[in-house]
């Protein structure tokens, strides 16, 4: 059976005539799950019941079994157990002038980066479009939780599932469906070098590049992907694009203590992004109990690498990182799930 989530209302209109019943019908349904939040077709009173019933025979909601964790910064991290039993997490984060959902597109992560915590539960499996798509429909939809940007910054490196990652940014666009503008929407990626072309062709959202090392030694200790696509590849793919004017691409750098927040390491990193684009975060390691021994710089030291970028030309901003009480900040996803989804 298919899930009502896996098609644009385009889609669903057209498979409406197949039923006999009037192409208004689709709207009606797709007002009931994206506006009113309904998770079954019974709730849709307006509709006929015979024809709800047939609607239950071909189609599924997603079994939504959702925990939450609230963190004292206004943030939530919600826990969705899939139909194998899996694991994914999403984090809904509320800010002054914009509410972000950070969505998951793996089970686990197979890049095993030395600061994060997802990989250490390894790579499980890809997510399908419409499980990437299910988290923002029950936290606008369902939640109704304010939401204006979507990022893909949780579990799983998105460009080892691009088929299913850009479907998914098909049907969070859906301006009858989830409704989220393609301009509020940033894909974030390790490198994967022989995917970033292919995911620019085929989908105009932001990009993100996590960085980290800004240089080959460096970065092959923090993030083994650099050993099959290091920083040259990188770049010298990156700048060969022919990016959409004004479009800037994202570069982020996790900051932490006497390892990665060096001025000297702030100039290399000017110079690395010469000729592309750019903007870069930088991001205080946000510490946690499974690498104890990586501490996060003071406020002070990651201002001097921010003011280093600065001069050099290179536009830079600190992230305010949230949830770290509840293993929702950057890095921390499915730490709360290790040695239970193993």
């Amino acid at each position: 059976m298919e899930s009502i989530l896996a098609l644009t209302f385009d889609e669903f209109k057209d498979r409406i005539v197949d039923l006999l019943v009037p192409r208004y019908r689709a709207a009606q349904i797709y007002e009931w799950i994206f506006q009113r939040g309904a998770t079954t077709f019974d709730e849709m009173t307006n509709l006929p019941v015979a024809f709800r019933q047939e609607l239950s025979k071909l189609y599924k909601f997603p079994k939504l079994e959702v925990s939450h964790l609230n963190s004292l910064d206004g943030t939530k991290k919600f826990q969705f157990m899939l139909e194998d039993g899996h694991i994914i997490e999403s984090v809904w984060m509320p800010e002054e002038k914009r509410n972000t959902l950070c969505v998951s597109s793996q089970v686990g992560c197979a890049m095993k980066c030395a600061f994060c915590v997802t990989g250490a539960i390894g790579f499980k499996r890809n997510l399908t479009a419409e499980e990437i798509a299910m988290q923002v429909w029950a936290i606008k939809c369902v939640e109704k939780l304010p939401l204006t940007n979507v990022v893909y910054m949780g579990m799983g490196e998105p460009l080892l599932n691009i088929d299913h990652v850009v479907r998914s940014i098909e049907l969070l666009t859906d301006k009858i469906g989830i409704a989220v503008g393609k301009r509020r929407i940033t894909v974030s990626t390790v490198g994967i070098v022989p995917k970033i072309r292919e995911f620019v062709a085929k989908t105009d959202v932001k990009l993100a590049v996590s960085l980290t090392g800004t240089n080959n030694i460096d970065r092959d200790h923090w993030m083994p992907i650099n050993k099959s696509h290091n920083l040259e590849k990188l770049t010298s793919e990156l700048k060969s694009i022919p990016w959409a004017e004004g479009r800037k691409i994202t570069f982020e750098v996790v900051m932490i203590k006497d390892k990665t927040d060096s001025e000297n390491q702030a100039r290399e990193l000017a110079k690395l992004l010469q000729g592309i684009p750019s903007k870069v975060n930088l991001i205080p390691y946000n510490e946690n109990s499974f690498f104890p021994q990586l501490k996060t710089p003071s406020p002070e030291k990651i201002e001097k690498y921010k003011q280093v970028l600065l001069s050099q030309g290179v536009f830079a901003m600190i992230r305010l990182n949230r949830g770290a009480d509840i293993m929702g900040a950057c890095g921390q996803l499915a730490g709360q799930s290790l040695g239970q989804n193993a």
